[in-house]
């Protein structure tokens, strides 16, 4: 399925969203319906698809990292959680399937099920490439495993790499899948509806990320990102989760550079001439977000955006404005940044910069 022109791993994620199975998509829809609260858990860009594909659902949500979290971690707060609420779903999002505190967390809730006996309250429940690994094997057996592709090709290339850089098929697939899942149990839809949407969905992304990703604003983007300069990236509430994911693809070429990419906030460092500051709002009236603006600005930074609004951040900053709904902003803000990284690398190589292997390595398998 070709839905976008521009790079081919979108439609490799299109593809592999169109091979899931409609039993599994069933199940873990059904499941997650009857669940009072859901406990989200992953690592990496896998979490901050998760955080973005089923935030805004109607259910009590858990972070475990969270201040208001009921204790140290899963183990101590199950106890807790039993007596707050009728059922308690374990939603994992992990591509390998050996994602290490996924697999911990997993582990400890089953034996907290099989010594107190509240297998009736307490699921957990999947979405993985790998069936056969120790989480998908966990969610076959205490709730639902759903399997999502990831990459057909692998770069053979260093460790560095095999531990995975940039490469968001699975990331980006799953985050439509939980995007589809909420909207359907926020709205009562049936799974046949998740099915159908998703490919909607795709067809939208895919028409997003063609009509932007050449346009002078983004180009503008890349060509900054390409000189001297540490990167930044910013956003608030769901809008954060899309910055994380594109600070953490960003970093690997960043620090190839002798630069560095930061998350906005007290563990940036302060702003100086010649850095870039990217910020994502679907409004373009957050407050602090406008006032990372102006401290930027003022230091001599450049400054872009990506937001659903004609607003004053758009009018101040280099600006992609996405009219899309808020409820599915965050999910097209995060495909439109994904090719960022492809796109850096490529101009880098344009101007003969040169990259370690594992970053070329990379951009050839994804690129071609």
């Amino acid at each position: 399925m070709e839905i976008c022109k521009c790079f081919p791993y979108i439609n490799e994620t299109a593809d592999n969203l169109q091979k899931i199975s409609e039993e599994e998509v069933l199940n873990l829809l059904e499941k997650l319906r009857e669940a009072d609260c859901l406990v989200l858990v992953a690592e990496g860009r896998s979490k901050a698809a998760l955080y973005i594909g089923l935030g805004q659902i109607t259910k009590d949500v858990k972070l475990i990292e969270d201040i208001d979290f009921p204790g140290r971690n899963l183990l101590e707060a199950a106890p807790v959680l039993k007596t707050q609420y009728e059922k308690i779903a374990l939603v994992i999002n992990s591509s390998g399937g050996e994602t290490t505190t996924p697999k911990e967390i997993a582990k400890d809730l089953v034996g907290f099920i099989s010594k107190r006996d509240s297998n009736t309250q307490f699921s957990i429940h999947v979405v993985t490439s790998k069936p056969y690994s120790s989480i998908g094997r966990l969610g076959k057996k205490n709730g639902t495993m759903l399997k999502l592709s990831g990459p057909k090709s692998k770069a053979k290339t260093t460790d560095v790499f095999k531990q995975g850089i940039m490469n968001d098929v699975y990331e980006l697939g799953s985050m439509v899948l939980f995007q589809k899942l909420k909207e359907a149990i926020n709205e009562g839809r049936d799974h046949q509806w998740v099915i159908n949407e998703i490919t909607r969905e795709m067809a939208i992304v895919g028409k997003i990320v063609d009509q932007y990703v050449y346009s002078t604003i983004y180009q503008r983007l890349v060509e900054n990102l390409s000189t001297r300069g540490h990167a930044t990236v910013g956003g608030r509430g769901p809008a954060k989760n899309v910055a994380e994911m594109t600070v953490i693809r960003l970093q690997h070429v960043k620090r190839a550079m002798g630069d560095q990419a930061y998350l906005s906030g007290e563990l940036a460092p302060k702003p100086r001439l010649g850095d870039t500051l990217l910020l994502v709002s679907w409004s373009g009236e957050n407050k602090p977000l406008l006032a990372w603006q102006k401290e930027y600005e003022t230091a001599g930074a450049n400054i872009f955006s990506i937001v659903g609004n004609q607003s004053s951040l758009s009018e101040s900053t280099g600006s992609i404005v996405i009219k899309s709904p808020a409820s599915q902003f965050y999910l097209h803000a995060a495909f439109l940044l994904s090719p960022l990284p492809l796109l850096l690398v490529k101009n880098l190589k344009g101007h003969g910069f040169g990259l370690p292997p594992e970053i070329m390595g990379w951009y050839h398998t994804i690129s071609e």
